[in-house]
This record gives structure tokens, C-alpha cells and sequence, in this order.
């Protein structure tokens, strides 16, 4: 009964004898897929050095104090030798971005019936964005540079950051 293989079968173009997945519990092979979800992956993400540690903290704190434009200038100056800075500075610019879309969008809808009517209430629902807006900012900004000071890869949840800059 030991000697039979698998119900399911050996993966194409693996010879026999082969363990057929990733070992349970153990690090991460590329040769089993993507990885996790949410992780950047392929050969220019490696593991972080010290000084782009810095530099991803500093994206997500110069967000708090000078808006997107630390996160502009990190991601510019680091983009090409940096894969960990950049990837948290896109993240912390994409944040801002989002964050602006979604005030326009509700600004959109609720200037103009303020404009005809002259009636202040229409812009009531700028309450939302307003408070998406200063608590996620410290929520989120606060949660990746934490992630970036412990070497790791982070991503906001996509509601809050559209992946637009990567």
C-alpha cells in the first residue's frame, strides 16, 4: 500500500520521487509559486539593509509632517538602488493619492447642489473622507513604519491605497 503514488499524481515536469509541494512549516521556495499574498516577489526584493530601513521609516513619518512630499523625493532618490525604500515610499504615496481621489470624488458630488441651493447641509457627507482621512492617515502611516522598521513588507488594504506608483 506504500509503494502506491499519490491520487492526485506527480506535477508536470517533476520526475518521480519528488515531494510534490513546499515543506510544511518551512521557508519560503520560489520554485512553489508566488508566496504570500501581499508580498513583493522576484529576484530585485531581497532582504532589506539597514540604511533602507531608515528610509522606509522616514517615507512613512515625513508623510505626517510634510504630506506626500517625503514620500515623492524618497521614492525618487531611492528608486533605483533601493527595492525596500521604494516599494515602502510608493506605498506611502499611493496612500496619499488615494486619500486625495477620494475627498475629490465626494467634494464632486456635494459642491455643486451647495453651489445651487445655497444650503450648507450638502456638504455633510465631506464628514467621511474628512475622518478617513485623519484617522487612517495615522492608522495606516503609523502601522508601515513599524512594518519598515522590522525589515518587512507591508501592504495597506487596497480600499484605503490603490496600487497606482509601484
Amino acid at each position: 500500500m506504500t509503494d502506491q503514488p499519490p491520487p492526485y499524481g506527480q506535477p508536470y515536469g517533476q520526475p518521480p520521487g519528488q515531494p510534490s509541494g513546499p515543506p510544511p512549516g518551512g521557508p519560503y521556495d520560489s520554485q512553489w509559486g508566488y508566496g504570500p499574498p501581499g508580498v513583493p516577489h522576484g529576484p530585485q526584493y531581497g532582504p532589506p539593509r539597514n540604511d533602507d530601513n531608515t528610509w522606509a521609516i522616514f517615507a512613512y513619518i515625513g508623510t505626517l509632517v510634510v504630506s506626500f512630499i517625503a514620500p515623492l523625493v524618497i521614492y525618487l532618490v531611492k528608486m533605483r538602488d533601493a527595492p525596500f525604500a521604494r516599494f515602502h515610499a510608493a506605498q506611502a504615496l499611493n496612500f496619499q493619492i488615494t486619500m486625495l481621489i477620494h475627498l475629490l470624488a465626494v467634494a464632486a458630488v456635494c459642491v455643486p447642489p451647495t453651489i445651487i441651493t445655497k444650503q450648507p447641509a450638502f456638504l455633510v457627507p465631506l464628514i467621511f473622507p474628512y475622518v478617513e482621512l485623519l484617522i487612517g492617515q495615522w492608522v495606516f502611516l503609523i502601522l508601515g513604519a513599524v512594518k519598515a522598521g522590522k525589515g518587512q513588507y507591508y501592504r495597506f488594504p487596497t480600499f484605503f491605497c490603490f496600487r497606482m506608483i509601484r
